[in-house]
């Protein structure tokens, strides 16, 4: 009876101890990132996760996407000021990948035991091959949403870092988590082993996780001094961070047009090379609005050429029907006052720029600022520099985070990044420093610098290493959502690499799901060639 009484005690706390363990890895992840920026977190964030699944793994989808839910509606919460039932919307949405982690970790981890070393290495590479197969999912399904990967949470550690030039971000990724699945199993053995007279056993599930760290990290602190010497060329990029609202009325656009014409007379008094302005930064139309197209032509009277974010349109007709078209767009003004070159934002936010299925369901509008959608632009992304060989490859917003259309750009040609951008939407949250975390990673794929100009913060640029050499930002109080401008001397290499990840950016992802296969559950009684 009194064993009874114990079993049913025990079988009562366990599930409340692994979905308080798995919610804990959750936290750790969320804690990863900014706001908190804690990146050496990253290195045991998933371990509370695989004890729970080894306590409770007959509920191993339930714990996954508990600890998605706890991981993900946090990380997405600086998009509440947009839309709060967006922000939830995507938090679910993206706590779903942790579902199909869970179950193929859960049923491994039923079986595992702690005597087998091949079992264990098993678990270690085709658990971090898993992972990442999922996060190389989230990155292109329904257009892609590559938000906190676990690599990025490395943003800052440079060294480290410099191995996403040869496998993307999502070599860091599998780094980490093969290193988490190696401290959670040699714990477990070690736990497992106590009060057992058996000889020690070896730790290979450890000893090969920190071996791909050590390497990692001195092939990338040699690779870090290497770029150091390479020959670079100039451009003084003056940005201007207008702060502007995202509100609209006469009243407000009328300021904007003061602020945007203030600072940039102030940074064209400084004579850069290029003046620069974020994403969408006139309040009206270029096209069509007399206001800002004597704005412009006033400030580039000097020589100057102006790259500026607005709005644009077209229209198309069928001969019944008149359709408008909106463009997210870039233009490229030279000293004369001549548009010479347009682009227009490919990838679209969801919820932000276009509301997915908005034809059948139309009520969902509200989850979304815009009363259009936004259509994807199909031209090329590099815009010539003028009075330079100098080509700018173009990124509006959220396509920084989309290492494919950086590749593209350096495929015709670019030979520096431009982003620019209007985080002011998630101010005063810390969505401006995580639009930056997964920037610069942007520089270290393909070994081009970037600069960011933002309406609100944060406007800098990003070295061919990905560190972030100079801010916009109030010298006393380090705040960067000011209204302000800089003077950014970029350095641009002579003659820009082509790195691994360039080559070949299928290797790594598909060396991933290669190796998943190792951790996918076998039926034990399926022989190969066996007849019936």
């Amino acid at each position: 009876m009194e064993n009874q009484k114990s079993g049913t005690a025990s079988d009562r706390i366990k599930p409340v101890l692994a979905f308080g363990l798995s919610g804990l890895s959750g936290l750790l992840f969320f804690s990863a990132f900014p706001p908190f920026n804690q990146g050496e977190l990253a290195f045991i964030a998933l371990i509370p996760f695989l004890f729970s699944l080894r306590l409770y793994s007959s509920a191993s989808c339930r714990l996954g996407y508990f600890a998605g839910l706890v991981c993900w509606i946090p990380s997405l919460w600086f998009l509440s000021p947009v839309t709060i039932p967006g922000a939830m919307l995507l938090a679910a949405y993206c706590a779903l990948y942790w579902v199909p982690v869970a179950w193929v970790w859960g049923r491994f981890m039923k079986t595992w035991t702690a005597g087998r070393p091949l079992l264990s290495l098993r678990m270690v590479i085709g658990g971090a091959g898993w992972w990442c197969a999922m996060e190389h999912v989230r990155g292109w399904f329904l257009t892609g949403f590559p938000w906190n990967d676990l690599g990025v949470s490395q943003w800052e550690n440079y060294s480290l870092m410099q191995i996403a030039s040869l496998g993307g971000v999502m070599m860091l990724s599998f780094l980490l988590v093969a290193l988490n699945l190696g401290i959670a199993l040699s714990i477990m053995g070690l736990f497992e082993s106590m009060g057992k007279r058996q000889a020690r056993r070896m730790h290979p599930e450890l000893y090969l996780p920190i071996l791909l760290l050590v390497t990692s990290f001195s092939w990338g602190s040699r690779e870090f001094r290497r770029l150091v010497r390479v020959p670079e060329r100039s451009l003084r990029v003056g940005v201007v961070q207008p702060l502007a609202s995202n509100k609209w009325s006469e009243e407000l656009a009328l300021k904007n047009f003061r602020v945007l014409w203030e600072l940039s007379d102030a940074a064209l008094s400084l004579n850069p090379d290029l003046l620069l302005w974020p994403e969408t930064a006139v309040p009206e139309m270029l096209r069509d609005s007399r206001t800002t197209q004597s704005l412009v032509q006033s400030l580039v009277k000097d020589g100057t050429p102006l790259l500026l974010g607005s709005m644009d349109f077209e229209t198309r007709s069928d001969g019944e029907q008149v359709e408008v078209l909106y463009y997210n767009s870039v233009f490229m003004v030279d000293g004369t006052g001549t548009t010479v070159g347009e682009y227009r934002k490919k990838h679209l936010v969801m919820f932000g720029e276009y509301l997915p299925f908005g034809k059948f369901l139309p009520f969902l509008r509200s989850l979304t600022p815009m009363p259009e959608d936004v259509t994807p632009g199909e031209s090329s992304g590099v815009l010539p520099m003028p009075g330079s060989d100098l080509n700018l490859g173009m990124l509006i917003c959220f396509e920084d985070l989309m290492p494919g259309l950086s590749a593209d750009l350096v495929k015709e040609g670019s030979d520096l990044f431009v982003n620019q951008t209007n985080d002011a939407w998630f101010d005063p949250l810390w969505g401006s420093t995580g639009h930056l975390a997964h920037a610069v990673f942007r520089s270290v794929e393909q070994r081009r610098p970037m600069v960011r100009a933002t309406n609100s913060g944060v406007s800098a640029w990003i070295d061919t290493r990905g560190m972030v050499r100079d801010v916009i930002e109030d010298p006393k109080l380090k705040k960067r959502d000011i209204r302000g401008f800089k003077i950014f001397d970029v350095q641009i290499p002579s003659g820009p690499e082509t790195t691994v990840y360039y080559q070949y950016p299928w290797a790594f992802p598909a060396f991933c799901w290669v190796t998943s296969l190792f951790i996918l559950p076998l039926n034990k009684r399926l022989k190969i060639g066996k007849r019936r």
